[in-house]
């Protein structure tokens, strides 16, 4: 075994625990090769920790863990399709970007137009409207007695005015902010499409749609509706959101809803 696997062994699951925030089952299993522990996502990206955090080669534990994954799944898709979906998906972004730009440009031209064209009428409404009160001053110069009796009469009477009640709008947010590094599996219930995600800002995610999650560790904080709910969980969790309301689950309750899949 690689000289970077026995340093690992030699410093402790604890102490690599404590290090990484890596869940110490975990480490424990990757120490051991217990690999029907894990899933080949995060077996990856436990690896990958690892090397970064301690400057060390694991290609044959890699190797070991990928081959016992690809015999006990040869369908699964490679690790890093994952990451080259999401370039793909941030190219198609930036083009669907460019063309809400283009169309704001457009609305703004034709409401600056518009707003032109309804100023210059409203001003020759108004003096039509002078002309018009002019005109009624001198032919009928007795409106103004009636309107001032009118005026007193109306005097004793109790004017109640409505006033419009502000309702306020809560808008609506989904953003999961971990404490430290954390990987998450998302899966969008509407189409079951799954992603996973190893990062250590804050992730935003549609909070119109239907999510299932699975967190590497609870060391967290969830913004649902501008109303931020803390976690402080060690170990993997997981958390259904449904209809704009956070829930955290069992594992048996994420199992049966991703159709019987572990991740």
């Amino acid at each position: 075994m690689s000289e970077g696997f026995e340093k690992l062994k030699d410093i402790g699951a604890q102490k690599i625990h404590e290090r990484t925030h890596i869940a110490k089952q975990y480490v424990q299993a990757i120490l051991h090769e217990s690999f029907d522990t894990l899933n080949k996502i995060q077996f990856l990206g436990f690896i990958s920790i690892l090397e970064r955090e301690y400057s060390i080669s694991l290609d044959d534990l890699k190797a070991k863990g990928t081959a016992y994954f690809n015999e006990l799944h040869p369908d699964e898709e490679e690790y890093n399709n994952v990451f080259i979906a999401s370039k793909k998906k941030k190219s198609y972004t930036l083009f669907y970007v460019a063309i809400a730009l283009l169309l704001f440009i457009i609305a703004a031209s034709f409401s600056v137009t518009n707003f032109s064209s309804t100023s210059t009428d409203q001003k020759a409404q108004e003096i039509d409207n002078a002309n018009i009160k002019s005109a009624t001053e001198v032919i009928s110069p007795s409106l103004e007695v009636n309107t001032d009796t009118n005026i007193s009469q109306d005097g004793n009477n109790t004017i109640v005015e409505e006033v419009p009640t502000e309702v306020a709008i809560v808008k609506k947010s989904l953003k999961i902010i971990p404490k430290f590094q954390l990987w998450v599996g998302y899966i969008d219930l509407s189409d079951h499409s799954k992603q996973q995600k190893l990062f250590s800002n804050e992730l935003s995610l549609d909070p119109e749609k239907d999510w299932l999650f699975s967190f590497g560790h609870g060391n967290m904080s969830i913004e649902v509706n501008s109303e931020i709910q803390e976690f402080n969980f060690k170990e993997n969790v997981r958390f259904l959101y449904k209809d704009g309301e956070l829930k955290k689950i069992t594992f048996a309750e994420f199992k049966n809803l991703n159709r019987g899949s572990r991740w």
